[in-house]
């Protein structure tokens, strides 16, 4: 009796499980970064929020816009509420990125929203998610 070969079965399996894993790549890859513009937004929000409340006697909404064009020109739409009475600043960015492994299952973008809220209360900022 001759003894068969294994070696055809294992090229089979290399073949059928290879875009399985290149796939698989290209989704850790989207969703990083995905993971990476969505910390990109949350930093600009952040910074653009400290901005107004540094600056909030001298009506700094246009400023706290031209910031936001300067960091990131990919953004869709933006909500810029300043209160100097109140001594409060609410920024809203929303952002709409592509991805490659998204075009794949049938969802071409994803949408992106940062949104935070900050406070001068006691001579201290205070600024939180919301």
């Amino acid at each position: 009796m001759n003894k068969l070969s294994n070696h055809g079965q294992s090229l089979i399996l290399f073949v059928v499980f290879i875009p399985f894993l290149i796939m698989l790549g290209v989704f850790v890859i989207d969703m990083g970064f995905a993971k990476y513009n969505v910390n990109k937004l949350n930093h600009l929000t952040k910074m653009v929020v400290r901005y107004g409340l540094e600056h909030i006697d001298e009506d700094p909404y246009y400023e706290m816009v031209d910031l936001i064009q300067k960091n990131d020109d990919d953004v869709d739409n933006y909500k810029i509420v300043v209160e100097p009475k109140e001594k409060m600043v609410s920024v809203s960015i929303d952002k709409t990125t592509k991805t490659f492994f998204g075009s794949i299952i049938g969802r071409k973008t994803l949408k992106e929203k940062s949104s935070y809220v900050g406070k001068i209360k006691d001579e201290r900022v205070i600024i939180k998610e919301g």
